[in-house]
């Protein structure tokens, strides 16, 4: 049985689906580009992470491409109701189509789906009973290049060592500044960082949303540098 395509024409959808192929456009070129090619060359990183970071995002783009194009599970115009499971058929009052039961109705497809979960605008198709294990794996697979892109922008600033060619323009610019203390500032710490950024040294508040932020009044760098 060969595949069969399924497209909706929805201007939303498409829009929707045009803003994650953007996205993932976006994080396959420059994540390459920034840190895993760079970083590469100067033998911080394999080969195997650059091969595994492209197959997340093949599989990751794959599933969009399956999940937004396969049929859902669309009923024939005329279906075909075997007499074993005839009394599990019912008519549709949108269509007026016989449809089993557990089937819904798509206002945005115009068809009645087997199994039918939602309309999703992000796959600008509904997901059903044949393309629901393609979602499931656009989701993980999501997921997983997300977090491997976070991943990797964590190790870029706090774990892979410094790029040779950044060490030499940093010498350069040392060398050429008459005040290199004003214009190279030694790296804070990450704690600091995010204490700056949420307003208090207390890390368990951090994640509280019902407060307000309040500027740090002494630094972790005022504070090691008395």
């Amino acid at each position: 049985m060969g595949l069969r395509f399924h497209f909706v024409y929805d201007p939303q959808g498409w829009s929707c689906v045009g803003i994650i192929t953007f996205i993932w456009l976006y994080n396959t070129y420059c994540i390459p580009k920034l840190i895993l090619y760079p970083h590469y060359e100067e033998e911080h990183v394999s080969a195997a992470v650059i091969v595994t970071y492209y197959l997340v995002s093949f599989f990751c783009v794959a599933s969009l491409v399956r999940a937004s194009t396969a049929d859902p599970g669309r009923l024939p115009q005329d279906p075909e109701i075997p007499c074993s499971e005839s009394q599990n058929w019912e008519t549709c009052n949108k269509c007026n189509k016989m449809r089993p039961k557990r089937s819904h109705h798509c206002s945005r497809c115009g068809h009645c789906i087997r199994k039918m979960d939602h309309h999703c605008p992000w796959i600008n198709n509904c997901v059903g009973e044949d393309n629901h294990w393609l979602f499931l794996l656009l989701c993980f697979y999501t997921q997983f290049l997300s977090l491997f892109t976070l991943i990797l922008n964590f190790c870029q600033y706090y774990y892979l060592q410094p790029l040779t060619k950044v060490k030499e323009d940093v010498t350069t610019i040392e060398r050429m500044s008459s005040c290199p203390d004003e214009i190279l500032k030694p790296r804070k710490p990450w704690q600091q960082m995010f204490s700056e950024v949420f307003g208090t040294r207390w890390k368990i508040v951090w994640f509280i949303p019902f407060r307000q932020r309040q500027p740090l009044r002494a630094s972790y760098h005022h504070a090691n540098h008395v």
